[in-house]
């Protein structure tokens, strides 16, 4: 294995940098896929609610067709949450192997710096020497896939089928909440509409009302949307668990290339260019705590990666030549990367009230990741925490 990490470095960084790249296009054509698959079941249970309101010639779904309108809904949402996870599984998959691209023979001689069949000091026989021959590659991508099925986050317990399940529970729960609270109304509100005319009262306007709860067309167009809002409901929550996930394996199998390279010293925490908003993430980019430079950890363990769910940052392999004497001479703590922050990020890091303890010198190290609530238990113990600032 050659030593040489001048031979690796550039092209692994710009093998890295397409690999990202990828990824972006990964994740936009797979949250099309979902939002087409999504946008399918709105409509098809649009369908089955308007066919359902026709049967009677009212225009209304009947109390007596409930049963199997809501059955036929559940079989739309069954077979969109197959495809569902078929699309998940595969973007998994495809991140996995765009994980260990930059350390294979394809990847790097694909960057331009060192073309395929080029010699690399100490290969045999003058080739190209991957980080990570053909097999390597496939069992790394593997293990991360199978890693990111298996993980079960601190946050919920759930593993990636768990959280999955969860989505569709919820799907089927809030389309059977608003399905069947309608034709409920709807029909409770016809039964209090005849008694009240058959005793030659008057029917106030909010029975009237009421009566048009189980209107088929408005109900259809209220279910469907559930289905096809990208903001809220079950393709928002599909979206967040893919975006998570297909991170997850690229940076786990990335990770794994990386460790094995020549001249390797750690891994970079670094922001997407789509970084929102200030959070805990511009922290672990730009605090120095291992003299290595801002954002850069020397291993897996040691690397607070992904932050959180959702995240759209990644992790970059570091290289010996990279590090400068100004890096280790700039180690900070993460308190004294906060003070460095400008305060409207520091805010955004911690939260407002946890910045303001900040400000007072009240919030520890082992307080920023913190919850709120916990942080103001302890300083309350600790007898430090203002009356003011425990009222607030």
């Amino acid at each position: 294995m050659p030593t040489d990490s001048r031979s690796f470095g550039p092209a692994i960084r710009r093998a890295s940098q397409a690999a990202r790249n990828a990824m972006q296009m990964l994740e936009a054509a797979t949250a099309a896929a979902l939002k087409a698959v999504y946008e399918s079941a709105a409509d098809q249970v649009r369908q089955r609610i308007e066919q359902a309101a026709a049967v009677g010639g009212t225009g209304q779904v009947e109390l007596s067709a409930l049963r199997e309108l809501l059955a036929a809904i559940e079989a739309v949402l069954d077979a969109a949450a197959q495809r569902r996870s078929e699309l998940v599984m595969a973007a998994i998959q495809r991140a996995a192997e765009l994980g260990v691209q930059p350390f294979t023979a394809a990847g790097m001689a694909a960057t331009g710096r060192l073309p395929a069949g080029s010699a690399v000091p100490g290969a045999p026989g003058g080739a190209l020497a991957p980080i990570l021959d053909p097999a390597d590659a496939l069992a790394t991508a593997e293990s991360a896939v199978a890693f990111v099925r298996s993980f079960r986050p601190v946050e919920d317990g759930l593993a990636l089928s768990d959280r999955l399940w969860r989505v569709d529970a919820g799907a089927r729960e809030a389309m059977r909440r608003e399905v069947e609270a309608a034709v409920v109304r709807g029909h409770g509100a016809d039964r209090a509409a005849a008694e009240l005319l058959a005793r030659g009262q008057a029917v106030p306007p909010s029975t009237r009302e009421a009566q048009r709860a189980n209107d088929g067309a408005p109900l259809a167009r209220s279910a469907a949307e559930l289905l096809r809002d990208p903001t809220r409901g079950p393709l928002a929550n599909v979206l967040r668990v893919m975006r998570t996930e297909i991170n997850r394996a690229h940076g786990e199998a990335y990770m794994v290339g990386a460790e094995r390279s020549p001249g390797f010293v750690g891994f970079r925490f670094l922001l997407s260019p789509r970084h929102p908003r200030p959070d805990i993430c511009d922290l672990l980019a730009r605090q120095n705590l291992h003299g290595l430079g801002p954002g850069v950890y020397p291993s897996r363990q040691a690397l607070p990666w992904p932050a959180h769910p959702n995240t759209l940052s990644f992790v970059v392999a570091v290289f010996e030549e990279e590090i400068k004497p100004e890096d280790a001479a700039g180690r900070e703590t993460s308190l004294q990367a906060l003070q460095r922050l400008a305060p409207e990020i520091r805010a955004g890091v911690l939260g407002p009230t946890k910045a303001g303890y900040f400000d007072q010198g009240l919030l520890s190290a082992g307080s920023i990741r913190s919850r709120v609530g916990a942080v103001q238990s302890r300083l309350q113990r600790q007898g430090r925490l203002p009356e003011a600032a425990s009222a607030g």
